[in-house]
């Protein structure tokens, strides 16, 4: 990692891997009007930081998941269900994952940890928190509008 990110807290880590990777996103990028040099700086910390994850933290680390789901979401590499609830249940401190195992189970696995992820993100302004809000909020819309049109 960049000397800056040395000795920093792995939560902080994957707080700004998030922040970074949300911030390069294409309608973030339309929306705000992102500058150039920005979108360079973001593009150069997120690569930096997704390439020196599993030399500076450990394996099923908040900027681990993460690194493994930035390289799913935007690269297509394989992250299998097995692999997310792996890294839900490997660390009892660190359930966050759930909410992809939610969202990609269609609301079947991890509910009661994906609401108890849910009720932390409440309590937090980053970008980490606001995208995996937005993924267990979409999932919960889709369960309420099926549900609707039985």
């Amino acid at each position: 990692m960049s000397s800056f990110f040395e000795g920093c807290e792995e939560g902080f880590v994957a707080d700004f891997m998030v922040f970074c990777w949300q911030t390069l996103d294409p309608g973030n990028v339309a929306a705000t009007d992102l500058r150039g040099d920005l979108f360079d700086a973001c593009a150069r910390q997120l690569r930096e930081l997704l390439q020196s994850v599993e030399e500076t933290c450990g394996p099923w680390s908040p900027p681990a998941f993460w690194k493994r789901y930035i390289e799913w979401a935007d690269y297509a590499t394989l992250f299998s269900i097995e692999d997310q609830r792996e890294f839900a249940q490997h660390d009892p401190g660190y359930i966050e994952p759930a909410f992809s195992v939610f969202a990609f189970t269609g609301g079947q696995e991890m509910r009661a940890e994906a609401m108890t992820v849910l009720a932390g993100c409440a309590a937090s302004s980053t970008k980490r928190a606001s995208y995996v809000r937005s993924v267990i909020e979409s999932r919960l819309r889709i369960e309420a509008f099926a549900a609707r049109t039985r």
